[in-house]
């Protein structure tokens, strides 16, 4: 009973910093309530665990539609994948803010995560694991949310490796792609790196150029 109460208490508290963002009235406030209660009934979730979530939205400057919404999809993630809530929030809200320009939606991104784990030995924990720490630089160097998650789960597969192990490579890989250094590199050893507009290639295809070009080279010459 002592647990009851106090639980009972935070969460009335959540409930109070979230509306001190969303500004609601007494009306809206309680309609908003029974939204996250739904959430943690649907998605088999404690209504601490999803208030705690809901907090963590709104302090991003969403609206409370929004907010419903993305509690949602990111408590079905932290059921799938087994992450916490704040994991759960933090990784579906990088790859949304990351790929904004393609009007990915959270649904999407869950539907997409869960089709490469159904498909391939990956799980949905290393695939947003993996996003997390990758989407931003990805999408700065022409890398599609379908293109990452397919290049993560190919990695994945090859190594066994955790995807913030993979991520965070992806991350430097990507980085280092983008340097005017580095694409002089390449351009100097025969590797085609812009378009017939003259932009410069998605990293994705720079890397199988790379490989093309690297497969063509004498051993000794690839190894350094």
């Amino acid at each position: 009973f002592k647990d009851l109460v106090v639980t009972t208490i935070q969460v009335e508290k959540q409930l109070a910093s979230i509306n001190s963002i969303l500004n609601r009235d007494a009306a809206g406030l309680a309609s908003f309530k029974k939204e996250i209660f739904d959430v943690a009934r649907t998605t088999e979730q404690s209504f601490e665990t999803v208030s705690t979530a809901a907090l963590e939205l709104s302090r991003q400057g969403l609206g409370a539609e929004e907010v419903l919404s993305r509690l949602n999809d990111a408590m079905v993630l932290s059921r799938l994948s087994g992450l916490g809530a704040a994991e759960s929030v933090s990784g579906l809200t990088a790859a949304i803010n990351s790929f904004a320009k393609s009007g990915i939606t959270g649904s999407e991104i869950l539907n997409k995560l869960s089709s490469a784990a159904a498909s391939a030995a990956v799980s949905e924990r290393d695939l947003i694991e993996a996003i997390k720490r990758s989407a931003l630089v990805a999408n700065q160097a022409g890398v599609s949310f379908d293109e990452l998650v397919g290049v993560v789960t190919a990695v994945q597969q090859k190594t066994a490796r955790g995807g913030a192990v993979i991520g965070n490579s992806f991350k430097t890989i990507f980085t280092r792609l983008q340097s005017f250094e580095n694409l002089q590199t390449l351009q100097n050893l025969g590797v085609q790196i812009t378009d017939f507009e003259g932009k410069v290639l998605p990293a994705t295809k720079l890397i199988e150029n790379l490989s093309g070009a690297l497969a063509a080279l004498p051993d000794q010459q690839a190894q350094d």
